[in-house]
Formats: structure tokens, C-alpha cells, sequence
């Protein structure tokens, strides 16, 4: 296959022809994709394509300083110019470095797209330039991990398995499903990949994807609203998203299907006493962090005010008291046990204000903190 590198920098165009060209008819693969001139030439360096398609004006470099580079590296490699600039001039410059082809934005059409690849093939072939022969590449970690989840595959050998701790479902609602097809799909992921770098996607429905967050890595309720908000601009749709947290010795697939069991803010009771165990769980294991009632609902998926309510009722205590007594509960151990400076012990175990602090210890022990340590060492 011949590799190709794609330099573009609008998101819209790169989508659109990464999934509309028929690469392998014209024996080439899309191995790589940029939308700058400097990380189009670090790629070029990197893979040595046999095919470039550029843009003209890109941020970093443009695509004549591109070209130029290119040319000092490899004098064969064959060259396709998207632009939208036509003008005389923006052609003249072309004619010293070999292009293949040079495509205007505004009138281009698959058809002529389709002519120029064909045309690109015969002139390699021509050239002598040998595609490397495609080789059977082993299923992709996302496809192994859709297979999993989803279970068509039994096993999971993968191992940062266990690193995994929380799970984001994304759905569509089903009125919305037939309103986006496979590329608005690409254009979702691409969107999602650029908020959250570090997560990993995996499809597990035709309009429906999870992504899995590795480590204490967490987003919050402002990084799924500003995804929604972009792709309901884009596409006019939103989507429903879910979230939990792994419990200990739960399976990947475990999680995925008890989000699956979830209904929106009026799940079965079942759901909601497993949203509560989150919740407890979680605040156990980092109360000594800033943990708002905005904080934890967005950890869990839901509005602050549903799990306001749901804590309420199904704990008798409102969400700050619970937190509170967990921490003073670790305060008091620390007094007893230790010589640190109450303050520093009090910041330690999530009080950041030390004298809300103070009055909630008196309030709880009828004794300053001062006096509860004197009194139970």
C-alpha cells in the first residue's frame, strides 16, 4: 500500500475525504493525518509517505514552505494541492516542484478526487516507487475492548485493564439515531479526543460509544457539556451520557453492563441504591479532596439536584453532613494519634476553612479541638 499523509486544517474536509475515498482501490492507505504545516513536515520525517495531499494555508507553516521541505527530502514523492486559492500567482509557484495535481475547494468533486488518485497511482508505478505489501495487522486495542465489553470476546488480555476505574457511556436518544450516520460519528470522536487526550474511545453501538478514563484521571460536568454543546452545533443532537465508577473486583464488562441497567434520573431502585454506593465509596477514598456536591454529582453522571434529593432520601443526612462526618471522624483519629499542628491536620482531611472548621467540631464534641485532643490522649 502507498502511505499517505493528509495536511489540513479543516477538521470538516479531513473527515469528509478520509471516509468518502475508496483508499484501498487505488492500492493507498491514510496512514496519517495533520492540521498544521509543522506537525504535517514532524510526520513527513517520521513515516516518508509515498503521497502528500496539503492545503495551502495552514498555521505553523504553509503548504509552500511545506512542499519545499518535502522536496529537499524526497524528489518523487507525489504531491496533491487542495486549496482555495486560484489565482495565477498560487500556480506559478507550484510548477517548480513536480505536483501531481492542484484541486480548488470550491468546485472540487469526488469524481475529480477519484481521477487524480487514479493518476497519482500510474505516475508511483511509473516512478518505481514499490508499495509496501499489506500485511495482516492484528485487531485493533479498541475493537478487542468493543468485542469485551459488548461480549462477543470472552477475554480481555490488556494490561492496563486494571487501571481503569471509570466508565462514560455516550447514546443517543432513539428519536436521534437516525439523524447522524458513521462520519458524524468520526466527527464525534474527534471532538471527544480533543477535550480528553488521554481517554480511549470504543464504539460499542452504531450510535453509541464508551470512553474509558485510565488512573484517578476524572472530567467533569464542564467537559461533557462542552462536548454536547459543540456537536449539537455541528449535528443538531445531543447526547445522553452515563457514568460510574468501578467497584472492587468488578470486571470492565461488569461496569459496562451495570450502566447499561441505568435509566435516567427516574432509574429503578436498584440503580438508584447503586448510585448511593458509588457515591459513599468514592467520598471514602477522597475526602480529604475539594468534593462539592457539584463535584460528586458530575463523578456520577447526574444533576446536582436529583442526587441532592436521592442522597437525602436514602441516607436520612444531606450530602455535606455525610462528608463532614467522615472527615472529622479522620480529624479525630489524627489528634489522637499524631503531633502535627490541628490546622495542618484539619487542611489534611479536607477542611480548607479553618474556623468552619472549629465550629463544626465544637458543634459535633461540645469541645474545642484543642480540648477534645487534651481530653482522649
Amino acid at each position: 500500500m502507498y502511505r499517505v499523509l493528509f495536511a489540513e486544517d479543516e477538521l470538516l474536509i479531513r473527515l469528509g475525504l478520509q471516509n468518502s475515498i475508496p483508499w484501498n482501490k487505488y492500492d493507498m492507505d491514510l496512514t496519517a493525518q495533520a492540521d498544521n504545516g509543522v506537525r504535517a513536515f514532524e510526520l513527513f520525517q517520521e513515516i516518508r509517505p509515498d503521497v502528500v495531499i496539503t492545503d495551502i494555508r495552514m498555521e505553523g507553516m504553509d503548504g509552500f514552505e511545506l512542499i519545499q521541505r518535502i522536496r529537499e527530502l524526497d524528489k518523487e514523492c507525489a504531491i496533491i494541492v487542495l486549496s482555495c486559492l486560484d489565482d495565477f500567482e498560487t500556480l506559478r509557484k507550484m510548477i517548480p516542484y513536480k505536483i501531481i495535481a492542484y484541486i480548488l475547494k470550491a468546485s472540487m468533486t469526488m469524481e475529480e478526487i477519484f481521477q487524480v488518485l487514479q493518476k497519482t497511482k500510474e505516475y508511483l508505478e511509473k516512478a518505481g516507487r514499490r508499495a509496501l505489501k499489506e500485511s495482516k495487522e492484528p485487531q485493533s486495542l479498541e475493537m478487542r475492548l468493543a468485542g469485551y465489553l459488548s461480549g462477543t470476546e470472552q477475554d480481555l488480555e490488556w494490561p492496563m485493564e486494571k487501571e481503569i476505574q471509570e466508565i462514560h457511556v455516550f447514546s443517543l436518544k432513539e428519536e436521534d439515531q437516525d439523524k447522524i450516520n458513521s462520519l458524524a460519528m468520526k466527527f464525534v470522536f474527534d471532538l471527544v479526543r480533543r477535550q480528553v487526550p488521554e481517554g480511549i474511545i470504543v464504539q460499542t453501538k452504531d450510535q453509541e460509544f464508551c470512553l474509558l478514563l485510565p488512573g484517578e484521571r476524572r472530567i467533569s460536568e464542564n467537559v461533557c457539556e462542552r462536548i454536547n454543546h459543540s456537536v449539537e452545533d455541528f449535528l443538531g443532537v445531543r447526547f445522553w451520557i452515563r457514568r460510574r465508577m468501578r467497584q472492587p473486583k468488578e470486571s470492565l464488562r461488569e461496569l459496562y453492563q451495570r450502566i447499561q441497567k441505568a435509566g435516567e434520573e427516574g432509574a429503578g431502585e436498584w440503580e438508584n441504591d447503586q448510585v448511593i454506593q458509588d457515591a459513599v465509596s468514592y467520598v471514602q477514598g477522597h475526602y480529604q479532596e475539594n468534593l462539592t456536591l457539584t463535584d460528586i454529582s458530575s463523578i456520577l453522571g447526574i444533576s446536582p439536584s436529583y442526587f441532592s434529593h436521592l442522597f437525602k432520601k436514602k441516607t436520612g443526612k444531606n450530602y455535606v453532613e455525610f462528608v463532614n462526618e467522615i472527615r472529622l471522624k479522620a480529624v479525630m483519629e489524627d489528634l489522637k494519634n499524631s503531633d502535627f499542628k490541628i490546622a495542618v491536620i484539619a487542611e489534611k482531611n479536607g477542611f480548607r476553612n479553618f474556623e468552619y472548621f472549629s465550629r463544626l467540631f465544637k458543634k459535633a464534641t461540645g469541645v474545642s479541638p484543642a480540648k477534645w485532643r487534651q481530653q482522649n490522649r
